[in-house]
């Protein structure tokens, strides 16, 4: 019986087929990927979290939030516990939610129910701002939370424009904390500069 350990003339050539068919996958694929991977230590999104930031956000600043587990959703909901819950007049507050599967971070604003958008006024420095506020995606949170956060800042006084006519909203020193707080903590959970927000 003889030994068969040299290749034969057709398994040699169907090595070099599946070879070289190798390399040109590899090579177009290489070549052709628009999704490279992300080596700078930047983060891709303006709300991606890291662990480092979300656990400080958990174990620190989270006692003093009341906070609510989506399963469903894998996020945490977080709404500052000192936050006024009843008034006479309109109310705006602030919720953090995790997104544990994304490490992402959103804040969204919170209103009365029967409030699902709103121009806001604010009187500062002899000027006057107008915000406009609509529901929807958490960039439209966002940005809102971004335009009102220097104005809290700035010690800002505020009407909402109404079909009642204007009505006077964060008024109380209490009230004005339980949004600018939230918004605080969400900025150093996003690590954000609080600077750049004037």
């Amino acid at each position: 019986m003889a030994k068969h350990d040299t290749l034969t003339p057709e398994l040699l050539k169907i090595l070099k087929i599946f070879g070289l068919a190798s390399i040109v996958l590899v090579l177009t694929l290489s070549i052709f990927n628009e999704k490279r991977a992300n080596n700078t230590g930047a983060l891709d999104s303006e709300l991606a979290i890291t662990d480092a930031e979300r656990l400080y956000f958990k174990n620190v600043r989270g006692i003093f939030y009341d906070i609510e587990n989506r399963g469903d959703a894998k996020m945490q909901l977080y709404r500052f516990g000192k936050r006024i819950k009843e008034a006479e007049h309109p109310l705006i507050n602030t919720s953090i939610l995790i997104n544990r599967i994304k490490l992402e971070a959103y804040i969204f604003v919170e209103t009365n129910p029967e409030i699902n958008s709103f121009e806001l006024i604010a009187y500062y420095e002899s000027k006057t701002d107008t915000l406009t506020f609509n529901q929807g995606d958490k960039f439209n949170h966002f940005q809102f939370v971004n335009k009102i956060y220097p104005l809290l800042e700035k010690d800002a006084r505020f009407e909402m424009r109404s079909p009642q006519g204007k009505l006077p909203v964060l008024q109380d020193p209490k009230e004005r904390d339980a949004l600018r707080i939230p918004i605080k903590d969400f900025y150093r959970l996003i690590n954000k500069s609080l600077e750049s927000k004037e």
